[in-house]
């Protein structure tokens, strides 16, 4: 007898079939990798199926690790006549030792096939001691087939099942397996190493002094980082649309701007430890002081600006995640309470989150209602709109007031270019009364003409 089968999925087949051949496709009489085979004394495994079976219906249900609760895999079949009589059924519970969706979904075409009768002609050998002729039929998702929809009520019903307990090596029968942290690795060994390099090069990326000398790593969520940090996808393009503010977002992370307490350090040769910052003659120019400085001018007030700014970004937060579900009352009262939108200090976290560096208690607030990858999708454009803002109505303005400042100091940028050790190229041009003159002592007026000027131009 011949069966002819059009096997039925809910996953891509095409790499299941070819992870299926590649592993199953052996001289051994059992799988090298599958469900565990009853010790029956023989190499035919009993059929279950009758030989009037036609076609089956695959699905499987996987349920991600959650907080309370481990990863769990089930998968299910449905056997069919050529009348598409339902002949039987079958479920089980999978050991979730690489737990994945596309792997329940192989194991529920596996167990369907160990269940044929053997003595088929064949296309494609799944099992050696199972010579059948099958076929894959895609079937999409949710697609509204109620044969499809039978099998994954199957599936999902056996999760309240007891749970396989056995060792994930008892899965294989390989004369050499390779392994990690007592896990047998069942993907392409170089994709594999290539994510123990990648992990190495993130914890590396982590350690940096400039992020631990803010705190301990655990102040942050590093995941959320990486996913924003990971959205600049053109940032070494020549055709990426913004890249001096992807240069911005960048430096800012890693605190590089060339603010004027880091020309200091680069440069004391030029710039005088004793200087201030220029626009205020108030205080050192760091990072935090771009957001903070207390200069006014009536287009120009970094301090109200960052507060603004910061605002419309706690705003816009609220709006999009009202948007994707029906939330409390109480979400924008302790979302509003969170201290990384405390923006009159500004407090640390604040900071942190203007830098780029997500505080972990926002996203541990927002995993009690959505899921990392939605929160990450909202927060990522939002955070990106924000620097954006700060870019062009901070950063930009204070460029073109620090450069013309630097000239008033006869700092060229052929000056900038020399190494240390010559003179300072304003030393016998400037009068010692005009080094760091503040811009707060030159009049306002003549000031928001010339910027205007500039702007314009």
């Amino acid at each position: 007898f011949a069966a002819y089968l059009p096997i039925t999925l809910s996953t891509t087949w095409s790499y299941a079939t070819s992870l299926a051949l590649h592993y199953l496709d052996n001289s051994l009489p059992t799988p090298l990798i599958g469900l565990p085979l009853p010790d029956t004394g023989c190499d035919v495994i009993p059929p279950v199926l009758p030989p009037s079976t036609c076609s089956l219906y695959t699905d499987s249900s996987f349920y991600r690790a959650t907080d309370n609760s481990p990863p769990s895999m089930a998968c299910a079949w449905l056997a069919l006549d050529d009348d598409d009589f339902i002949l039987k059924s079958s479920s089980l519970s999978l050991p979730s030792c690489y737990p994945s969706a596309l792997w329940s979904e192989i194991n529920a075409v596996l167990l369907g096939l160990k269940a044929l009768s053997p003595g088929s002609s064949v296309t494609i050998h799944f099992l050696d001691n199972l010579s059948l002729h099958v076929k894959l039929v895609k079937v999409s998702a949710h697609s509204d087939d109620a044969l499809n929809a039978r099998a994954d009520a199957l599936a999902q019903a056996v999760h309240s099942s007891l749970q396989p307990t056995f060792s994930p090596l008892a899965l294989y029968q390989v004369p050499c397996l390779l392994t990690f942290n007592s896990l047998p690795i069942d993907i392409n060994i170089r994709h594999f190493l290539r994510s123990i390099g990648d992990a190495r090069n993130f914890l590396s990326f982590c350690s940096l002094a400039r992020f631990t000398a803010l705190g301990s790593p655990t102040l942050f969520n590093w995941a959320g980082i990486h996913h924003c940090l990971s959205q600049i996808k053109g940032f070494a393009s020549h055709n990426n649309g913004h890249p001096e503010f992807w240069i911005f977002c960048i430096k800012l992370f890693l605190d590089m701007l060339p603010t004027l307490t880091t020309l200091q350090q680069r440069k004391p040769f030029l710039y005088s430890p004793d200087w201030l910052f220029p626009q205020c003659n108030t205080a050192p120019e760091d990072i935090n002081h771009l957001w903070t400085c207390p200069y006014i001018l009536p287009e120009l007030n970094p301090c109200l600006t960052h507060r603004k700014e910061v605002i419309k970004f706690h705003d816009d937060c609220i709006t999009v995640f009202s948007f994707l579900k029906i939330l409390p009352n109480s979400f924008r009262e302790y979302f509003s309470a969170l201290d990384c939108w405390n923006y009159i200090t500004p407090s640390a976290s604040c900071l942190w989150l203007t830098r780029g560096l997500l505080p972990a208690h926002l996203t541990v607030f927002l995993k009690e209602y959505f899921s990392l990858s939605d929160i990450y999708k909202v927060i990522s454009p939002l955070l990106n709109d924000f620097q954006l803002e700060l870019y062009g109505e901070i950063w930009l303005c204070r460029n073109v007031l620090f450069h013309a400042w630097e000239e008033s100091q006869g700092i060229s940028a052929s000056s900038k270019s020399k190494t240390k050790g010559g003179p300072s190229p304003y030393s016998s041009i400037i009068s010692p009364h005009k080094i760091n003159s503040p811009l707060a002592t030159v009049s306002q007026d003549s000031w928001i003409s010339w910027i205007s000027s500039s702007i314009i131009w």
